[in-house]
């Protein structure tokens, strides 16, 4: 076991995009920072980083990815769940089984990552874990509703947890981000079946989501948030990221039911 006075941080997804930058500003913030992917064999390594195998849908790979942190290190301070994949098309075209699948990353994948570190974390009576949503965890999300249905059940789980494990040192976070320029669409599960009746509103919406992507935030303004909300002394419960997510958040807060519901049909470019 190596032997270090610095906080150890476990970020998965660092293979790129968020998860990448997140594990660079951290060992910037004076982390050692164990950063996971599927495949790590193939990445360029990072300075202060220890990239380990890990997928995030499969129980062993899971238990087995956090043993050798603890076995490494000694103890996991900052938990942050960034693995994830996208999701695109319209409810009806998406089977049941490709929402699991998109499920199990996005939402199961966190639980089984949080349930192998809390033990740890409850041992040594401190942690954070930050949780990496999205505005469309509080928002409508047209056209890619099971992604956002994955986002919103990361909201209601991250803060019920919250509330169990602050009694134990243990505080539990969302990081809201906008559209941030990253592999979203190439790793975005597509419909099972192309249902001509969405085939034109399909199309705005996939093109709206690909010029928002191209203008979005850098990856190193969401790390940046991150890191913020795993080394905040008095840490709030969500933080968005990027000045559209503060946008986001300020509408859904202030707007009127009704105003709220048309500018979400403006934005997406809905009729009817």
């Amino acid at each position: 076991m190596m032997t270090t006075n610095r906080p150890v941080a476990l970020v998965t997804g660092a293979s790129s995009g968020i998860g990448k930058e997140t594990a660079r500003a951290l060992v910037a913030a004076g982390f050692e920072v164990a950063g996971t992917g599927r495949d790590t064999a193939r990445l360029t390594p990072l300075d202060g980083v220890t990239f380990l195998d890990l997928d995030v849908a499969s129980d062993a790979s899971v238990t087995a990815a956090v043993q050798q942190v603890i076995e490494r290190f000694g103890r996991i301070d900052v938990l942050v769940n960034n693995a994830g994949i996208g999701s695109t098309g319209a409810a009806e075209e998406t089977s049941v089984a490709r929402a699991q699948g998109v499920f199990d990353t996005n939402v199961f994948g966190v639980m089984r990552m949080v349930q192998a570190v809390l033990p740890h974390m409850r041992a040594q009576g401190r942690g954070r874990i930050v949780n990496v949503s999205s505005v469309l965890g509080f928002l409508p999300a047209p056209y890619m509703a099971v992604y956002g249905a994955s986002k919103h059940a990361i909201e209601g789980y991250s803060q019920s947890l919250d509330h169990e494990v602050r009694e134990y040192g243990i505080r539990s976070l969302l990081v809201e981000p906008g559209y941030t320029r990253t592999g979203f669409e190439a790793n975005s599960a597509r419909p099972d079946t192309h249902l001509p009746v969405y085939d034109r509103q399909r199309g705005v919406s996939d093109r709206l989501v690909t010029q928002a992507i191209r203008d979005g935030d850098d990856p190193a303004v969401v790390a940046e948030v991150i890191v913020s909300a795993a080394t905040d002394a008095k840490p709030r419960l969500r933080y968005t990221a990027g000045p559209l997510a503060g946008r986001a958040s300020v509408l859904h807060r202030l707007a009127p039911a009704g105003i709220f519901d048309k500018q979400i049909r403006k934005l997406n470019q809905l009729t009817g």
